[in-house]
């Protein structure tokens, strides 16, 4: 504490406590990416809309429920909380979002042309969380790039090598690795190369 402080002003580490609040305003608008730490995202999930990792922490968070029918605003709305919820993660962590480059045919769920899918583009899609997730990263200052998608859910996170995936549980029979498949995918695609950027 300074001699010359007033009651109505504190000093928290050696600031006075506005102007570290303004310090941390100012930080949490301008989030510094070194580059090395991200997010993956998997929303090509089963049982979850959205399955989030972070390798440096190792914190694994699932979003949304792909179980129940929900309509079109359901959706919508659903979109809008788990896009919110990923960035602000990102944020808090001061790293990047990586997401599947799922730009394809099969990204819209079709094998068939114009076959119907429970959570396709027309019903509130993971083409619509996509370009949520994009808004909001960029409205936020937070990195977002793609990863190509091809073994991010075959391959073990933990050693490279392909696994097994039953459903929801991904085994390896290498290194003995086993848990949620989705998890594992987040994994995988938060250490993937980048493909491109948003």
């Amino acid at each position: 504490m300074r001699g010359n402080t007033t009651v109505s002003e504190r000093w928290v580490y050696g600031l006075p406590a506005t102007s570290l609040f303004l310090y941390m305003e100012a930080r949490e608008r301008m989030i510094p990416h070194s580059g090395d730490d991200w997010i993956g995202v998997d929303l090509n999930t089963t049982g979850h809309v959205a399955v989030a990792a972070h390798p440096a922490s190792g914190g694994v968070v699932m979003l949304g429920d792909l179980s129940g029918s929900t309509g079109d605003r359901e959706r919508a709305s659903q979109n809008q909380k788990i896009a919110k919820e990923i960035v602000k993660m990102a944020r808090q962590l001061w790293c990047g979002i990586k997401l599947e480059d799922l730009t394809g045919a099969g990204f819209a769920g079709q094998k068939k042309r114009n076959a119907p899918l429970a959570f396709s583009r027309r019903e509130g899609s993971f083409y619509h969380l996509q370009k949520l997730i994009e808004k909001r990263a960029e409205g936020a200052g937070v990195r977002l790039v793609y990863v190509d998608p091809a073994s991010t859910s075959r391959c073990c996170s933990r050693c490279g090598r392909p696994g097994i995936r039953k459903g929801k549980r991904f085994s390896c029979p290498a290194c003995g690795h086993a848990g949620d498949a989705d998890a594992n995918a987040a994994f995988n695609i938060a250490s993937a190369p980048a493909r491109r950027a948003s």
